[in-house]
């Protein structure tokens, strides 16, 4: 069963989702950062998946899901930090891994930038590695706070996302969870966005010197994620271009394997 729980941050309280292996944990744990606006909640169905042998987290960056509130301009770093203060407090058992998906790629690279000693190995998984111009375009537009009005067509977009384009595998219940789920950072949905559109991927990812897997699926990151795998020229990286959608949930047996066969061979 999935256990919640909250650990002290820098900023606040964070929250988080952990799932222990039906036996012992030999493995060390796994921590998986979400992708933006989202939190910990994305991983809901993978993690058993991933908890064969080790202890999964799911933690929410400050200013998501049950984490607390957070100011205007947020940055990468302070997601780390955030996310770090979870590690410090749950795992005092030897370094440990990371899984990311989307934005919480950027924030694991900084997380085993900063505290190397810490961390193992990383699992980046559809990585938004844009060039400068693209994340200078996204940039520009994710600095809008998103407006909340009385009236419901300003949800409309959210909405459309993630319930009416919602794929026939998904459950209604599932894409309700998760389009309330986006909702929650209110007014700032979109600044994790500009964080990570504000990180500077060129100087940081190819800086992490941790043994990296890089996967990436047939999606609107496919180029990003190649870009990836071209800077950090020492990861493994793997396409797998059968996985076209819903990565982390109708795939989620597809990734879980392909992420455990990376981490399970180096900590062997």
């Amino acid at each position: 069963m999935i256990r919640k729980g909250y650990s002290d941050g820098p900023f606040g309280q964070v929250h988080w989702r952990m799932l222990e292996p039906k036996g012992a944990a030999s493995k060390p744990d796994l921590y998986c950062l979400h992708p933006a606006p989202f939190s910990g909640l994305a991983f809901t169905t993978i993690m058993p998946y991933l908890a064969q042998d080790r202890c999964i987290f799911a933690p929410d960056y400050p200013g998501h899901g049950g984490s607390d509130a957070f100011k205007e301009e947020p940055a990468i770093e302070e997601y780390a930090a955030a996310m770090m203060a979870v590690v410090d407090e749950q795992s005092s058992g030897g370094a440990v891994d990371l899984m990311g998906f989307h934005t919480g790629n950027l924030v694991a690279a900084e997380m085993a930038l900063t505290a190397p000693e810490k961390i193992g190995h990383l699992a980046l998984i559809d990585v938004p590695a844009f060039d400068a111009e693209t994340s200078a375009k996204f940039r520009a537009a994710s600095a809008r706070t998103f407006e909340i009005t009385s009236d419901l067509a300003c949800l409309e977009g959210p909405w459309e996302r993630g319930m009416t384009k919602r794929i026939e595998s998904q459950t209604m219940e599932r894409s309700f969870e998760m389009f309330t789920e986006q909702l929650r950072p209110g007014r700032l949905m979109n600044k994790a966005f500009h964080a990570a559109f504000s990180y500077d991927v060129e100087a940081r990812l190819p800086a992490v010197k941790h043994e990296t897997l890089i996967l990436a699926s047939q999606s609107a990151l496919l180029d990003a994620t190649r870009h990836a795998a071209e800077i950090m020229p020492g990861a493994t990286f793997i396409e797998r271009l059968d996985i076209k959608r819903a990565v982390l949930d109708e795939a989620a047996e597809k990734t879980a394997a392909e992420v455990l066969k990376f981490l399970d061979r180096r900590s062997s």
